[in-house]
């Protein structure tokens, strides 16, 4: 392979430079952080290993074949103008650990009143009030993809029911106890006592939980999302948590990015709120990813993480 890796990533690009050149110093890089060097190195790169670059650049690629994405969102790649036939993929697999952690981990700080025993903390009240116990409680899974069977595995083992929701309807082979298809989302969140997002943003998730769904869910239920900002009607969240009916919320995913210092959201006291966190990128274990991937891109064979682009994801 001769024509270079063009290897992007905003900021923290040396991390990824350092670990591709300690596992094969012989490898053609072509490493930038500006747009504008990214631009230039198109025009000769085969292949891409990058996060967010700016999809207008992709008009410069003459003879790119495949483009590795850093992460598992690709919503900039779907549509961006990519040469006929380059072959897109995500990562899939390496955030299933942390992600469905983090869901568990804030459906277990709901349950033991955390931010009231916070709260009563920081006042030196001794508060009176009961924690609540998952086992036997209803987690629904919105997304089934690896994250979301991570997240039905760990809450199982807390003795949880768990509902899923899928593109297709199906669990497929997921221990959920019943499963729904985005269309039928209204009886899926209707008997939830959780709901649990790890769905990734296309056309078909596109607010699919808004008003009508926050409606449906039952009085007290608790929300997190961990997927993607737009999937969820944020103004219909943010009433539905107001207004009491919702029993609080963790979210890590936002329409905008950062979440901007004057939404009403952070001052809910019923909400956890963090920075895009759930999912991190350890640049180590991408690069193995990448460079297994890179191995199959050379003998032929298929590779990880294939997008289907009509469809997404």
């Amino acid at each position: 392979m001769s024509a270079p890796i063009l290897v992007y990533h905003r900021h923290d690009v040396a991390q990824y430079e350092a670990a591709l050149r300690a596992r094969d110093p012989a490898l053609p890089l072509a490493v930038c952080s500006r747009p504008e060097e990214a631009a230039a190195a198109l025009r000769h790169a085969e292949i891409t290993f990058s996060w967010r670059l700016p999809p207008d650049l992709f008009r410069q690629a003459g003879h790119l074949g495949w483009v590795q994405a850093m992460g598992a969102g690709v919503e900039d790649l779907v549509a961006a103008p990519l040469p006929a036939g380059a072959v897109v993929t995500r990562v899939v697999g390496l955030y299933d650990t942390f992600i469905s952690e983090y869901v568990l981990g804030y459906v277990l700080a709901h349950s033991l009143h955390m931010l009231e025993a916070l709260e009563a903390q920081r006042a030196h009240r001794w508060a009176d009030y009961m924690i609540g116990r998952l086992a036997g409680k209803r987690l629904g899974a919105a997304g089934l993809g690896s994250i979301g069977r991570a997240v039905v595995a760990k809450a199982r083992c807390l003795g949880m029911d768990v509902w899923g929701l899928s593109r297709s309807g199906r669990a497929d082979g997921v221990a959920v106890t019943r499963a729904f298809g985005t269309a039928q989302v209204l009886d899926f969140v209707a008997g939830l006592d959780y709901l649990a997002i790890t769905l990734p943003h296309t056309p078909e998730t596109a607010g699919l939980f808004g008003a009508p769904a926050f409606a449906a869910l039952p009085r007290g239920a608790f929300v997190v999302n961990a997927g993607r900002g737009a999937v969820v009607d944020e103004a219909a969240l943010l009433e539905a948590l107001r207004s009491g009916h919702l029993g609080g919320a963790a979210l890590d995913v936002f329409r905008a990015e950062p979440l901007p210092p004057d939404s009403p959201l952070w001052g809910l006291p019923n909400v956890f709120i963090t920075p895009h966190a759930a999912g991190p990128n350890v640049p180590v274990e991408v690069v193995d990813y990448f460079l297994a991937n890179l191995e199959r891109y050379r003998r032929g064979e298929p590779l990880v993480g294939v997008v289907d682009r009509s469809r997404g994801y």
